[in-house]
């Protein structure tokens, strides 16, 4: 799993400058606080109208690690690595350009110990898919490439636990490299 965030991680990185060369894409790179707590990666597409955001992460940091997650006799005991991708539509906020509302759906992929509350108590791994949708607003700051963003959605597992759920929210700070 670690492999395969840092691939997406380098990617991503090598795709964002790349196109800071070329100058005729939009893309934005930004740290998040919350669940995921990581780096944040979005490209814009249709003159700011759309974009997709790659977070990748952890989580359980802030918010515990200690859920119940399949039956009442485990729960999730460590925090986990997480990828997260999600498609966005964004709106201008009434005539402030500044404020923009986004919303939008994506997938998870998760990597995580789960530690039986009885007999041993010895962390097993587990890989998860799910869906995710969520919604942000965000605030570009005056002469500034900076822009301050807050969200929340949530996580619907598909496998292997259906519809185990979770709230996914944070706030974080984005650099947008050629707005």
């Amino acid at each position: 799993m670690k492999r395969i965030i840092f691939f997406i991680a380098l990617f991503t990185g090598i795709g964002a400058t790349k196109s800071m060369a070329q100058n005729y894409n939009n893309w934005a790179i930004g740290l998040r606080v919350g669940e995921p707590l990581g780096v944040n990666v979005r490209k814009y597409f249709d003159s700011g109208t759309k974009n997709f955001d790659i977070n990748v992460g952890t989580y359980g940091l802030l918010w515990g690690g200690n859920r119940v997650y399949r039956k009442e006799d485990y729960y999730i005991g460590h925090t986990g690595a997480m990828v997260q991708g999600i498609f966005h539509w964004n709106k201008q906020l009434g005539s402030a350009e500044r404020f923009q509302i986004y919303y939008g759906f994506g997938g998870q992929v998760n990597q995580r110990k789960i530690a039986p509350k009885v007999s041993n108590n010895v962390p097993e791994k587990h890989i998860s898919l799910g869906a995710v949708v969520n919604g942000g607003l965000e605030y570009s700051l005056p002469a500034n490439d900076l822009s301050i963003f807050t969200e929340i959605g949530l996580y619907s597992e598909v496998a292997p636990k259906i519809l185990f759920t979770n709230v996914n929210a944070g706030i974080g700070l984005r650099l947008n490299l050629n707005r």
